[in-house]
């Protein structure tokens, strides 16, 4: 875009994934809404308020499932919550997964202005601990 691309981060996810046979199963994983941030205070700022956080107060994996590479989860933020599937690899006792969300299926929206902004389709990337 023409305002370049970030990412957003933070370093106080919850939760962790559990072997289960050749594969893993999570529960409960969560990031506190208010720790998630870009490196800029005024997008950091935007990004709160899209995400509701007084009312929506994390963004949650309600369960994920994985074996051979892939694997499918459900992903609530706001009130919403959605299937995704992901791909992911395990390296140094964490899961390293990777999937896309489409921004409109979280009811997102202006989040465009004079053509600068957040492309609807966004990857999302997350180290999760293994137990």
């Amino acid at each position: 875009s023409p305002a370049g691309s970030f990412e957003i981060t933070s370093n106080k996810v919850k939760g962790s994934a559990k072997r289960k046979g050749s594969g893993f199963v999570t529960t409960g994983l969560k990031v506190k809404a208010k720790t998630l941030k870009t490196g800029l205070d005024l997008r950091d700022d935007h990004l709160h308020k899209k995400l509701e956080i007084k009312k929506y107060k994390k963004v949650e994996i309600l369960k994920g499932t994985a074996n051979g590479g892939k694997g499918q989860a459900i992903i609530q933020v706001k009130d919403v919550k959605k299937k995704v599937n992901f791909i992911y690899k395990e390296s140094g006792g964490m899961l390293k997964i990777k999937f896309a969300l489409s921004l409109k299926d979280f009811n997102f929206s202006g989040i465009n202005y004079a053509g600068v902004g957040v492309k609807d389709k966004v990857t999302v990337s997350a180290s999760i601990p293994i137990k």
